[in-house]
């Protein structure tokens, strides 16, 4: 009887954990502090992730809105939208990490890892930035960078969403170091 209680016990406990699919992340997220201020809304679209972010405009600028496709089951997705629009992303499900791969059509590149905690209330972004040119020509080293408005100028004061991001206007660089950001996420939903 008692290995019957304990096995019900651990099933109760675990089963979140192994329950957890695409559908674990769709809700509405806020940034946590110590994270530039932005919200997402993810939603699922059979085994894709659209990503809709929402970042206040800056030094008066206005709002700005990016969305994104991220793919859980394998396969690889064009957007079609936006800044991101011709960008490929590949990207994979497994437990509570998804890892995707994106190029953009200038051949930038962005690795993103998600990992949604235990209790599905919070989850991180961490996202490691190649082949892009620094603003200003030289390498800022700070955590993200602004969005650019569309004559390609920065509209923020270093945070964003990890680049220099414009309509086609994120400048491909063999010579640029790695870049990684890290952004965390709380339930809001």
């Amino acid at each position: 009887m008692k290995r019957l209680i304990f096995s019900a016990i651990f099933l109760m406990t675990a089963l979140p954990a192994f329950a957890q699919g695409p559908e674990a992340f769709v809700g509405k997220w806020k940034s946590d502090p110590g994270t530039p201020t932005m919200t997402r809304e993810l939603a699922l679209e059979g085994k894709v992730i659209v990503m809709i972010e929402l970042q206040p405009g800056r030094n008066g600028g206005p709002d700005l809105t990016i969305i994104r496709k991220y793919p859980t089951d394998g396969s690889e997705v064009t957007m079609d939208i936006g800044m991101w629009a011709g960008s490929k992303v590949t990207g994979n499900l497994e437990g509570n990490v998804l890892t995707c791969d994106t190029t953009m059509p200038n051949g930038a590149k962005f690795h993103d890892v998600w990992t949604l905690s235990a209790d599905g209330k919070q989850y991180t972004n961490d996202m490691v930035i190649t082949g892009m040119r620094p603003r200003g020509g030289q390498d800022s080293g700070g955590q993200g960078g602004g969005q650019a408005n569309d004559a390609g100028k920065s509209t923020s004061d270093g945070q964003g969403s990890g680049g220099s991001q414009a309509n086609g206007a994120i400048q491909n660089s063999g010579n640029s170091a790695p870049r990684t950001v890290k952004f965390s996420f709380s339930r809001v939903d």
